[in-house]
């Protein structure tokens, strides 16, 4: 599923109107009837509430009017709360007909602004027409007053297009923001449903269609999608078929300090499929990871230009690499990693103090594959020599960096967001489960596992984040796991997305 920017949605309505001849006013009336059948579906008998709707001045508010309209043909229960007069010919004309209806209407201002609450104390459904996506400025004065007034009652608030106050294109709260139970947004979801804490704030979320020709989808260009099982393929399993058919993976990682990281990692790219498996690591690591899975490969290596030529022995065309894995922060390793990155002719999946190294010399190799790296937004900010603040769910800044290095970056997150440097992948599967140190040594894993089996770094990626995050939501009791566990529900996971 595609999702735009509130710049994006405004084109494509302008071009619904001017290049088709869609009426506007068609557009704003096919919003509030598809949102009161919503409402119909999750409220059933709509005539069992009483209805608080507040109309911003513009063309949420005359959504939200058509909204109010509608509603009158169920219950005489309806209210309209507007603040300032309507400014669009769309809203201004759905103003006069709701009130063709006998619609009633309340006029907000600073001498009357404590009627508010005692509306709120009357009403079951609040619906927020306030303010919608193309809202760029903060939220301030009596409109705040209002935002607060509608959170401190917590009635069930269904926001319309997207939660007054949420920023269409960062999720991020301008101000102060509707807390949304439901929230019924047209045509495409916007970046602000997916993000935080615009996440938080959207409640439910209903996509409903209003009549922008399809073909505008196809001829629009769009680089931002939510990341669904239609946009990657798990590698098939074969009748006739050896542990060469599924690739190998060779996990770098582990020191005095971390041995059981690496472990996790081979163990996520087993669980993923991955026919073979080594661990590269001092002796202490490979001897943990052998004593746990016997099945598993060693290379004992001291990380030193010599240890470089004991993984290249054992490379090929159906190799890839996982690099960083409890590798720990030592200076006289540092070369030996920059030459896995300058020599090794496979994919590289790079992830916690890989990242780290990468960091330091990302300006100077030009990587002859795909290299992927998983960092969260700690990783990020250090790899981009920026605060964390300024990395956390910029997915523009996640896409342009990959494509000047010629990346495939996952940034970790409640929200994870994946681009390649062409398109960017919100993905949403996971719980707190992945909440624990570990994890991310295990998503390296899985990801290298599906890359070997099928040749397609993006898909592994997406596969493997995907998977992983299902995973998580299949442990019955979130958040009090051991890591490991996890492993235990990815072959569950895997067949769901199958299935």
């Amino acid at each position: 599923m595609r999702i735009v920017s509130s710049k994006e949605m405004k084109e494509l309505e302008k071009k619904a109107i001017n290049d088709f001849g869609i009426d506007s006013l068609i557009l704003m009336e096919r919003a509030g009837v598809s949102t009161v059948e919503v409402l119909w579906n999750e409220l059933e008998k709509l005539s069992k509430y009483s209805y608080l709707v507040f109309c911003g001045p513009g063309n949420n508010g005359g959504d939200g009017l058509v909204i109010a309209r509608e509603l009158l043909n169920y219950t005489e229960a309806v209210k309209v709360v507007f603040i300032d007069d309507f400014v669009t010919e769309e809203a201004k004309k759905n103003f006069e007909v709701y009130k063709s209806f006998g619609g009633e209407v309340i006029k907000i201002s600073k001498e009357n602004i404590l009627e508010v609450p005692k509306l709120l104390g009357n009403s079951d459904v609040v619906i927020d027409a306030i303010f919608g996506t193309g809202l760029s400025k903060i939220v301030e004065g009596i409109y705040a007053e209002i935002i607060d007034y509608i959170n401190l009652y917590s009635k069930f608030t269904v926001s319309v297009d997207i939660p007054t106050g949420v920023s269409a294109d960062t999720a991020r709260v301008l101000g102060t923001a509707i807390k949304a139970d439901l929230t019924v947004t047209f045509e495409y979801p916007k970046v602000g449903h997916f993000l935080f804490p615009g996440r938080a704030l959207t409640g439910k979320l209903k996509v409903v269609k209003i009549g922008i020709p399809k073909i505008l989808g196809a001829i629009y260009p769009c680089d931002k999608l939510l990341l669904t099982k239609s946009y990657f393929e798990v590698p098939k399993r074969l009748k006739e078929s050896n542990k060469s058919t599924y690739g190998k993976v060779i996990v770098i990682g582990g020191s005095e300090n971390y041995i059981g990281a690496p472990l996790l990692s081979v163990l996520g790219a087993l669980r993923a499929g991955v026919g073979r498996v080594y661990i590269a690591g001092n002796n202490k690591v490979v001897v943990n990871a052998v004593n746990y899975e016997p099945g598993i490969i060693p290379i004992t290596i001291d990380f030193t230009e010599n240890s470089l030529y004991e993984i290249e022995k054992v490379l090929d065309s159906n190799t890839v690499v996982v690099i960083g894995p409890g590798l720990g922060r030592r200076e006289e390793i540092s070369e030996f990693v920059k030459k896995v990155f300058e020599n090794v002719n496979v994919p590289i999946i790079v992830d916690a103090d890989g990242i780290y190294y990468l960091s330091r010399f990302k300006d100077e190799i030009l990587f002859k594959e795909k290299v992927v790296i998983t960092p969260h937004p700690g990783e990020f900010a250090k790899f981009m020599e920026m605060k964390i603040s300024e990395v956390k769910y910029n997915y523009k800044l996640v896409k342009e960096t990959a494509e000047r290095y010629n990346l495939v970056i996952a940034l970790k997150d409640v929200t994870t967001i994946i681009s390649d440097g062409e398109s960017i992948y919100f993905n949403l599967t996971g719980n707190s489960s992945l909440s624990k140190g570990g994890s991310g040594d295990i998503l390296s894993g899985v990801i290298a596992g599906f890359v070997a089996q099928n040749h397609e770094v993006l898909n592994g990626v997406l596969t493997g984040i995907y998977t992983m995050g299902l995973a998580a939501e299949m442990y019955k009791y979130e958040g009090r796991n051991f890591v490991s566990e996890i492993l235990d529900y990815l072959p569950k996971a895997i067949a769901e997305v199958i299935k």
